[in-house]
């Protein structure tokens, strides 16, 4: 038997935020704990939590840095760390999920093995129709269109002969690492040193740690055929794609071809002052 820790990073958003727990609470089955990595929002989100809290049928923590600008990588990194599960399943707040979601995840765990999904991107007019009814029940369904569940099978066809391309050696990689919807074991989690803290604002951070898993022997897969997450539209939250880290990843990626995994600054070794409080809801 293993465990499983949810990990869902945030910022502001606090309806984006309840969205995604409700999806979680209602999956046919449920995590041990879910863990709510923020990024230091300046909206007030425990209160948005604590309303529903009643609801949460499992163990859920509340993990908040300060306000520093886009640290994506050690929003997940203090995720892992207030953690205690074995498989550590990565979701941003903008998803709401399919009911055999999380499911999918567990009954694919394998030994250095990570997975994947691949999310259906909802329109606007799509967004405005989810209410919490909706969500409980995966009542979607109906008014997602053809082209969209089909660019999830047409997805997941593409992925599975790059995963049976790398098991034979023919690929350098197999399926890209998406952290927004991903699943890791804690041990290859630790094995590669978390996520890469030197990426701060936007960008790159999921390549990197793809890279390095792979570099560690630790494989992708991606396993959602029926079933997928759903991305709740909003505006974009960078600008004209622009990537401030390219400059550092160009040079990361040299040194993890040539045999470099670990994160500089990850897990086991933080950057700078790792200034996080843990607020146990339950």
């Amino acid at each position: 038997m293993f465990t499983t820790s949810v990990i869902i990073a945030t910022y502001n958003r606090a309806d984006f935020l309840i969205n995604c727990l409700l999806s979680l609470i209602h999956q046919s089955q449920l995590p041990d704990e879910i863990i709510i990595s923020d990024d230091g929002s300046t909206d007030d989100m425990l209160d948005a939590i604590r309303k529903i809290l009643p609801q949460i049928p499992v163990k859920l923590k509340f993990v908040q840095q300060e306000n520093n600008g886009f640290r994506l990588a050690k929003v997940r990194n203090n995720g892992v760390r207030a953690s205690r599960g074995d498989y550590l399943v990565f979701v941003d707040q903008d998803l709401i999920f399919t009911k055999n979601f999380i499911k999918t995840f567990v009954e694919n765990r394998k030994e250095n093995q990570f997975c994947v999904s691949y999310p259906v991107r909802l329109s606007a007019t799509q967004s405005d129709l989810l209410d919490q009814s909706i969500i409980g029940q995966f009542g979607f369904y109906k008014f997602l269109k053809k082209f969209q569940r089909e660019k999830i099978k047409k997805q997941y066809r593409k992925e599975y002969i790059y995963y049976i391309l790398k098991k034979l050696r023919l690929r350098e990689t197999g399926p890209k690492l998406r952290g927004g919807a991903a699943a890791i074991n804690r041990s290859d989690y630790f094995k590669v040193n978390g996520y890469d803290e030197k990426y701060q604002g936007w960008g790159n951070e999921d390549d990197d740690m793809g890279k390095r898993l792979y570099r560690a022997g630790v494989i992708g897969k991606n396993p959602f055929y029926r079933e997928f997450p759903l991305h709740l539209y909003h505006p974009p939250h960078h600008e004209n794609g622009e990537r401030i880290n390219n400059p550092y990843y160009k040079n990361r990626v040299k040194e993890i071809r040539a045999g470099d995994f670990r994160s500089k600054y990850g897990i086991e070794n933080p950057l700078d002052e790792n200034k996080f409080e843990v607020t146990e809801l339950n």
